[in-house]
């Protein structure tokens, strides 16, 4: 009971990004279950985008197909955005989400992805303050 409570609240006050991965779902194909930790649910789906790994929204992550047993992706985003997702609540697409989405976007090449402060954090939370791997 007690865990019930506790993902409905989190749901609660996570809600914004919720309901952008609410939306996001059904464009992303069949999904597949891949892991549930720290009252998230991640999913790999057949038409997740090529160029990213994962994406945490609230209490959803969504990998790519081919991520799925990259471990350092998994806990990257399901122990460490989702970590934020729940310290910033209502702000997170705004302080976490947006200024990853557009580092991405705009990464010059030879810049490593995961020296932006939204990476470092996603990572320190997962206890992968060292990468474990490189990425092209």
């Amino acid at each position: 009971m007690f865990n019930k409570l506790l993902f409905a609240l989190f749901f609660l006050w996570q809600l914004p990004q919720n309901l952008v991965a609410l939306l996001v779902m059904p464009f992303l194909g069949k999904l597949t279950f891949v892991d549930y930790r720290h009252y998230c649910v991640g999913f790999a789906g057949t038409r997740f985008p090529k160029n990213a790994d994962g994406v945490s929204l609230g209490s959803f992550a969504f990998f790519h197909p081919d991520a799925v047993g990259n471990e350092f992706t998994i806990r990257h985003e399901m122990d460490g955005h989702s970590m934020d997702s729940k310290i910033f609540g209502p702000l997170y697409l705004l302080v976490i989400g947006l200024p990853s989405v557009l580092h991405l976007l705009f990464l010059k090449k030879g810049v490593d992805y995961y020296t932006f402060y939204t990476e470092r954090r996603a990572n320190k939370h997962a206890g992968l303050e060292e990468r474990l791997e490189i990425k092209d």
